[in-house]
């Protein structure tokens, strides 16, 4: 339904548009390149398209951010990143990303689970969502791409793409050391440095970083600490040039984390909710006399959270310009794997976890020809990728006594002990292929058409491990180990699905200033199989997208206005929930949303500049019947007419910084401000499992020098506001409790750094 507060806000947003527009329609025709701009707003160039294009020019919604003002905005994840993209959700589950685009995304929270936008780390896909909020580091850019980007960017990214890029290295030497201390006994410490080691030949750079903090939380059973941090990477980058049209760039990154970061937090009882086909009861950890934490930072488990990553990536990148025409050879090898040990239980007396791994090897090749003259803009291109992907061990061990409850089993006086309940797992292989090709083309002078076509084939075969027992006991020979012997494999059926997704669009170039834009895109993301059970396999998830936008930049390029407005048909989406002890994907029929969007930088004086954003987004299940882990009563229910996941309706975002002059330096004082609406975590839409309306206000201090150092001092979350970040209901064997994941408290700091 359309509220008033919506057409206040869509009202609002088309005022702004035509404002701009009559103020760009007022300014003369010249041309726009970055190093016109010598006063203002600095122009950003963006390769959204697969080739550098000014942010302005570029007819795709895109929020770019420069390295600098990610360091402004204290971004070290892409999770911290989230409150600078309109309509941009960013949570995560057992270290899982979980990444929603204009409330198109995925609430996977188990190894194999794939996403509906794609992260690119220099060019290469990221498949795995575990790998996805590895620490940012040394970044020279970051590019959101909303909506599907099946043309140019394929497989996953229904919703759109994240683009990450790091620093290159230069033809001088160069570098920066930046050291931050913070409550939570936080350190986080990053430096690089790069520069020619054979002329212009050959460049060379080196970074890394060490990002510590004590828990924000305890899990009060055993004492300890949850929810810290304990993560480092380093990364290589060289830059060969034999020749002035030939670039080859190879760079080797490794990360890794130990901690303590998997825990799930108790957020009540959905069994008490009142609805028909909930349990009717509390959890049983209740039941039985336990208690569980009331500071929602907190845990109550008889056992400690783990969370264990290790990836290791290779990216070759060959370019070769020819003028008029370039070729570029992407080559992409990724390999990690990792460890999830998740207390399930939620109270202090029910002993109940999920522990699991994830070794994954992926490798991915794009070739790709781009051609460029006065009027046509071409790119094609052809892309390969495997991987091989795996859930091992995969187990939900449960004290024997809670399932004999469940079940009804009397018991015989024998002592409780772990029985190796669930025990899931296999590996899950995939191949993907693709052909690609897009143009725009300058019709006449200031209107452009664009087309595009992407033909892709994937195939996945899957070898599952699904076993239950009620007496066989776990064995472990350390604290997160499955040493328990495993079932047999099931070979499931290979299966393969083929799209086809074009683009069409039409901008036009109102003069230097302002551009407006249209198009139309389909995206898709695959089906497949869930690693916790042996099931048929999921079917593909379709998105048809309309979208028109203006890009406009006014008053002497002190104000840059862009806005969106966009129409989604969505089919079959993928819906991941808990169905008994197992996970499964559950094909939604239908869904609709649509929304606008608009960012706002506005340069007010010398030393004020402003920047704002904000999103409407109305999202809803046309036609969806599927489980509910709040209802286990009954076999179905009907979400049609509900909210999509992870979708605001409103969300906006404000920054000031003001700035002066000290003589030998400067001083710029900055605050900025989020706000969201209620957003919910399931089709269900339970209050219990949304995150209420919040606002959130960071602030920080910096004194920059003349000597090229700086201190900034900062405070994040000022309010001290714990906000959910992903919801699910757990199995009625511990009664349904609804648990997730949240976002960290106040946080404060000091942080120099040096640049040479």
């Amino acid at each position: 339904m359309i509220t008033a507060r919506s057409i206040l806000f869509a009202s609002a947003i088309s005022a702004n548009m035509l404002f701009a527009m009559a103020g760009a329609q007022a300014q003369e025709a010249a041309p726009v390149a970055a190093e016109d701009a010598t006063t203002g707003l600095a122009d950003i160039i963006v390769t959204a398209e697969k080739r550098s294009n000014s942010a302005q020019r570029t007819p795709i919604a895109v929020t770019a951010l420069t390295g600098d003002a990610l360091a402004q905005a204290q971004v070290r994840t892409l999770t911290d990143m989230q409150q600078l993209v309109p309509a941009f959700k960013m949570g995560e589950n057992d270290g899982y990303a979980q990444l929603h685009i204009r409330g198109i995304g995925s609430s996977g929270f188990l190894p194999t689970a794939e996403g509906a936008v794609a992260v690119n780390s220099n060019e290469v896909y990221v498949s795995r969502p575990i790998a996805q909020l590895a620490g940012m580091f040394d970044v020279s850019a970051v590019e959101v791409l909303k909506g599907p980007q099946g043309t140019l960017y394929g497989r996953n990214a229904t919703a759109g793409s994240v683009n990450i890029s790091t620093a290159r290295p230069t033809n001088e030497w160069s570098g920066f050391v930046r050291a931050m201390v913070g409550n939570y006994r936080a350190v986080n410490l990053e430096g690089a440095v790069g520069g020619p080691v054979a002329g212009d030949a050959i460049l060379v750079r080196v970074a890394g970083f060490i990002d510590k903090h004590s828990g924000y939380g305890k899990n009060l059973v055993t004492g300890t600490d949850i929810s810290d941090k304990d993560a480092w990477g380093v990364r290589g980058t060289v830059v060969v040039k034999p020749t002035e049209d030939i670039t080859g760039t190879l760079i080797y990154e490794h990360y890794k984390q130990d901690d303590r970061g998997a825990a799930l937090h108790y957020f009540g009882a959905t069994g008490t909710t009142g609805l028909p086909g909930a349990l009717g009861t509390p959890p049983v950890f209740a039941q039985l006399g336990g208690y569980a934490a009331s500071d929602l930072q907190d845990v109550v488990s008889p056992r400690d959270p783990k969370f264990r990553l290790r990836v290791d990536a290779i990216t070759g990148i060959l370019e070769w310009d020819l003028g008029a025409v370039s070729l570029k050879s992407i080559t992409g090898y990724r390999d990690q794997n990792s460890l999830t040990f998740t207390p399930l239980g939620a109270g202090s007396n029910v002993d109940a976890f999920f522990i699991a791994g994830e070794p994954a090897h992926q490798f991915s090749q794009e070739l790709q020809l781009n051609y460029s003259s006065d009027r046509l803009k071409a790119t094609a291109g052809l892309y390969y990728f495997r991987e091989k992907d795996a859930s091992i061990p995969g187990a939900s061990p449960f004290a024997r006594s809670l399932l004999n409850r469940f079940f009804g089993i009397p018991e015989d006086g024998t002592p409780d002990y772990i029985v190796d309940f669930v025990e899931v797992g296999g590996t899950i292989k995939t191949r993907a292929k693709a052909a690609f090709a897009q143009a725009t083309y300058e019709v006449v002078d200031n209107l452009s058409i664009t087309a595009g076509v992407r033909a892709s084939k994937e195939s996945k075969e899957a070898f599952l491990i699904n076993g239950f027992s009620l007496t066989t006991p776990y064995v472990s020979n350390s604290p997160y180990s499955n040493d328990t012997p495993l079932p047999p494999v099931t070979a499931e059926p290979k299966v393969s699905f083929k799209s086809t997704t074009p683009k069409f669009g039409i901008q036009y170039q109102m003069n230097s200033r302002t551009m407006l834009y249209a198009s139309y895109s389909k995206g898709f993301k695959s089906g497949g199989y869930d690693v916790s059970t042996v099931a048929p396999a999921f079917e593909p998830e379709k998105l048809t997208a309309y979208e028109a936008g203006i890009k406009t930049t006014t008053a002497d390029n002190m104000l840059r206005f862009n806005a969106a407005a966009f129409w989604y048909d969505y089919t079959n989406l993928q819906v991941l929930q808990v169905v008994g002890p197992v996970v499964v994907t559950t094909n939604a029929a239908t869904a609709r949303v649509y929304g606008v969007e608009a960012q706002i930088d506005a340069i007010l004086s010398d030393q004020f500049k402003l920047e704002a954003s904000g999103s409407y987004l109305n999202t809803k299940y046309k036609s969806y019947i599927g489980p509910d882990g709040a209802r286990p009563l009954l076999a179905s229910v009907d979400f049609s007419g509900n909210h999509l996941n992870n979708a605001p309706e409103f969300q906006m975002y404000l920054a000031g910084t003001y700035s002066w002059d000290l003589g030998a330096g400067s001083m710029a004082a900055r605050v900025d401000g989020e706000y969201s609406s209620r957003y919910y975590f399931t089709p269900a839409n339970l209050n219990l499992l949304s995150q209420k309306p919040y606002a959130k206000i960071n602030a920080s201090l910096t004194y920059k020098s003349d000597a090229r150092w700086q201190v900034t001092a900062f405070v994040k979350n000022i309010t001290d506001i714990t906000t959910k970040t992903s919801g699910v209901v757990n199995t009625p064997i511990l009664g349904s409790p609804a648990q997730g994941a949240i976002s960290p408290p106040r946080t404060f700091g000091l942080e120099a750094k040096y640049s040479f």
